[in-house]
């Protein structure tokens, strides 16, 4: 290879890993130091927040303490699973998880102004039989 064709390989290597470092649109890195700020640590399993979306969830193993802290800290309520809101907002975030318990508000609730000056227009904690939890949020607009 020449000195040139190194470069170039260089240059796409370093292309690659900078544009994968931006495909998602913030919000889990967003919400965890939101959870952090209040003394909540949630260690991700995966995420799904799409550019495209204002939406998006983390996936993280059920503890039912930090499942308790968090409903109690965000004043969080009990919601049905045919809640009309709550399932446009999983097929929003594009998740398909089945929750065994679901909490949540909604309305550009308080306790979700973000330090960046963002806000969410609501946020669900979903639990699974399977383990999972799912924190489930989407910026609101403006």
């Amino acid at each position: 290879m020449t000195r040139t064709s190194y470069s170039l390989a260089l240059v796409l290597v370093v292309a690659s890993i900078l544009g994968g470092c931006g495909r998602g649109n913030g919000l889990p890195t967003e919400l965890i130091g939101h959870l952090a700020d209040r003394g909540i640590k949630i260690v991700p399993a995966r995420v799904h927040a799409p550019f495209s979306s204002r939406g998006g969830y983390i996936v993280a193993p059920y503890d039912p303490r930090i499942a308790t802290t968090i409903v109690s800290t965000f004043k969080l309520e009990r919601i049905e699973a045919d809640d009309l809101q709550w399932r446009m907002a999983i097929d929003r975030a594009g998740g398909t998880a089945a929750p065994k318990e679901l909490w949540g508000v909604a309305g550009r609730p308080a306790q979700f102004k973000l330090k960046s000056g963002g806000q969410f227009e609501y946020f669900y904690l979903l639990i699974t039989n399977g383990g999972l939890m799912y924190l489930i949020a989407e910026y609101a607009y403006g």
